[in-house]
Order: C-alpha cells, then structure tokens, then sequence
C-alpha cells in the first residue's frame, strides 16, 4: 500500500523530532552524571558528620604539636541561630581570632573567652611596637648594625610597625583542611570581588575545591602538619579573613623575623636572620639542608626568631599582604608586565643564602599556585579585646537576640584591616 507523500514526511518528522528529545534528556543527564562525578565530593563534604585526621607524620614535642593542630572530631550541623553553637564550631575550627574581635568578644561567655585566649597566646606571637628597616641592605648588616649613611646609600627605608599578633607557625594542612570543609571557597564575602570569576579555578587534582596539589577536598595521610602549598595569594587572604585575620604587611614580617633593637637616631640594629648574622643550614630548611621537600611546621626548631616565630626562613616562601618592589631587587630595577605579589623567606628548594634573609624580598603572580609557596597570618593588637569589659551576665545575648548576635559573631573583618 502506498502511504501519501505528505504522510510519509509527517512521520519522518515525528521520528526526528522523538529522536532529538531523547537525544537532548540523555544529554542533560550526562551533563548532571559529568558534574556530579567531579564536583559532587565538594559539595557533600559541606555536610559530611565525621571528619578525617591522619596521624603525625614526625615526632615533635607534645606541647608544640599541640599548638599546631586540634582534633578534628565529628561534628553535627549547627543552629545558624544558636550563638553558643557557633561560638564552639568556630573555637574547634581555629577561628579564636575572630571571636576575640571587639565587635564579637561580647557573644562569649567567660569560658570561651578564656579558650579564645589561650589558644591566641598558644598558636600566635606578640610583635612589639617598633621600627624596621626594609629594603636591599643585607651587605650592610653583616655586622647586625645599619647607620644613617648605610641607610641612604643601600636605599634602605624606615617603617614604623604597630604592635601586632603573627602566627608562629605557617598555616598548616590540617587548619587549611578546616577552610576548605567550612565552605570557604563558597563564601563570596571573603573574597576579593573582583577575583570572583577565578574562585572556580582554584581546585585540586581531582576538581575539588582545595590547594592544587589535594585530592578529593583533601590533603594526603600525613601531611597535616606539614605547610599547606598550592594555594594563591587570594586564597590565603580569603583563608586570613574566614579566621579572623589577614596576610602581614613586609614590614611587619621582617620586623618579626629580623627583631631590631632602636639603639638611637643614627644607628638601626637588626639581625639578618632570625637566629643572627650569619647562615647556619641546621637552623633552616634551606637546598643547602638536604631534605629536598616540606618538612613539619615545628621542624628547625633552631631557627625560631626571638619572638618566637618558627621556619620564617626557609620551609616554604610565603605570601605578604604587600607588592613586590622591583626597585628593591638585588640586580637593579626590574621591569615588570605585571603587578606581583610579595613573597618572603626563601623555601626548601631555594639555592642562594642571600635569598633567604629576613630582608630579601621575592615576588610572584598572585594567581599562581606553587609548590613552595604557603603563608601565615597576622593580626594588630589593637584589632583584638584581650580582657573582659563587664560581666559575662550582661554580655550574654538575651533569648530574643540569638539571631542578630549570631550573624554578627559569623562576619568577617575587613579585608586589609592594618592598624595604625
């Protein structure tokens, strides 16, 4: 039987057009199938109840290990209107810093005030109030002495510094770790707007959000110890910001590292290391020392400034706040085609010694995720409430007030928040 022209098109065109819908629904699916295979594992983690912590990769002193880490235990959702609950979340999660400011001090009760600070005092340094000498000076102090004259002839700057908190440890695997399962890479108001776009770059080997070198959302057995790489400039600040803190100025980690004494008007005293004047390899994880990768954050102990700052030289650079001076650099002005990022302290593969001085200063794309670059946090003491200005009963939210207190407890600082 012969089917009708038109007949036989209509039906050719209802087949096509069956074949297309279904073409388009396996389509879709596919694409879900696709996102969920590589991104599904950032989004459960935000609401996993039991979190992973390797054990230590490397005998340390209790008391130092201790300082570094805290347990990561499991953990259930929190009441984003139960103020207590979120004042413990962000006390277990490391982010005393930021219940310690002077616009959140007042959700704690004396308790967790305590808490707050001892874990300030514990995992951070006080720098005291002070001048500093930035700039290519080395040469000069090889004697631990600047004068005047050697100032201006090295193009030395004089900074005054405020006093200020500065970690004594770099930001380690296992804190990052806290970031990460935080929602950090989630919460745009710690982020740099403009940067907003690259915030779905910044993921690991297996497209997770988390350092480049993570797999799945997170750091490989053993390594929480060890200095969190991999990780840019923008996202240290945003991991500074969620704890309450911010990246230092060079100032402020070279007044650190280099502890200058005023010895008067016209001489500046300054160590050109942490422990001295002169390179000592056992002091530093440095080429020279021959471990050939990242050690431990409480590795080298020899080395610890006067402040009590461990591994500012050596281990792994470490993003500043600041921008690199191309005027500063040792072989003369530099020409730049892009504005970089200030990177200070030299790292387990760097070669020269005098890279690796409390004074020289690097620099790198603020983008870039290095294997041997990570960071550590600062924060002005003037920023901080330290001790209890009334009575824990009239600081303590009214039942009504849980949710206001609550929001406020949870905002970060300013972005680049320096005092002054």
């Amino acid at each position: 039987m012969r089917v009708p022209k038109n007949k036989k098109l209509w039906g050719i065109a209802g087949a096509s057009a069956t074949i297309l819908a279904l073409a388009a629904w396996f389509s879709v699916w596919l694409a879900v199938a696709i996102v969920v295979g590589v991104s599904g594992c950032c989004f459960a983690r935000r609401y996993r109840l039991v979190r992973r912590g390797g054990k230590g990769a490397a005998a340390q002193p209790a008391s130092l290990m201790q300082t570094v880490a805290h347990a990561i235990t499991p953990r259930m959702a929190v009441d984003p209107t139960d103020t207590q609950g979120l004042v413990e979340e962000m006390l277990a999660q490391g982010r005393y810093a930021l219940l310690l400011r002077k616009q959140v001090v007042s959700n704690l009760t004396d308790e967790q005030f305590g808490r707050a600070r001892e874990a300030l005092s514990e995992s951070m340094a006080l720098v005291p109030e002070g001048e500093v000498v930035l700039g290519p000076i080395d040469q000069a102090l090889d004697d631990g002495k600047l004068d005047n004259d050697e100032l201006a002839l090295h193009d030395g700057k004089l900074v005054r510094v405020a006093a200020l908190f500065l970690d004594r440890f770099p930001v380690t695997n296992q804190q990052f770790q806290e970031f990460v399962d935080g929602g950090g890479y989630e919460q745009m108001s710690i982020w740099d707007p403009h940067i907003w776009p690259a915030v779905l770059d910044f993921v690991d080997l297996s497209g997770c959000h988390g350092p480049r070198l993570w797999k799945q959302g997170r750091f490989d057995h053993g390594q929480e110890h060890y200095p969190v790489v991999g990780v840019s400039w923008y996202e240290a600040a945003a991991y500074a910001r969620w704890v309450g803190k911010r990246l230092p100025t060079d100032a402020e980690w070279v007044k650190a590292g280099s502890w200058p004494v005023e010895c008067g008007s016209a001489t500046h005293a300054q160590r050109k290391y942490p422990w001295g004047d002169a390179m000592d390899l056992s002091r530093a994880n440095l080429w020279g020392s021959g471990r050939g990768r990242t050690v431990p954050v409480t590795d080298f102990a020899g080395g610890v400034s006067v402040g009590g700052v461990y591994q500012l030289i050596g281990n792994v650079w470490e993003w500043t706040s600041g921008n690199f001076r191309p005027s500063d650099h040792p072989a003369g002005e530099l020409s730049l085609s892009a504005p970089l990022r200030s990177i200070r302290g030299g790292a387990f593969d760097t070669y020269l010694d005098n890279q690796a001085t409390c004074q020289f200063q690097s620099g790198e794309d603020p983008l870039q995720r290095r294997h041997n670059i990570g960071f550590r946090c600062a924060v002005g003491l003037c920023d901080l409430q330290l001790a209890r200005l009334k009575p824990a009963d009239e600081a303590a939210p009214a039942p009504g007030d849980a949710a206001p207190a609550a929001a406020e407890a949870v905002a970060p600082p300013a972005p680049e928040e320096v005092c002054t």
